[in-house]
């Protein structure tokens, strides 16, 4: 595989994650508007969006410190 297509492949996979995120935080937005209730099923509901948001930032730290690592420039000001 070539260096450039496997470059573009991650920048890829990085915009997907971005708009993953950004789905899952419109629909746990979406969330908070329907639901006011303070039941069992929003709750549950509350905690499962709140968890996997949180997953997914994690990812996107972690997919954001390795292109860092591996960019030309990092370390240089």
């Amino acid at each position: 595989m070539r260096p450039n297509h496997h470059n573009h492949s991650r920048r890829a996979d990085r915009v997907r994650l971005i708009l993953e995120l950004r789905k899952a935080y419109r629909r746990f937005a979406d969330l908070l508007q329907q639901y006011r209730s303070d039941s069992p099923p929003m709750r549950a509901a509350f905690v499962q969006a709140t968890h996997r948001l949180s997953a997914m930032n994690r990812a996107l730290a972690l997919v954001a410190l390795e292109s860092a690592r591996r960019s030309p420039f990092a370390g240089h000001r």
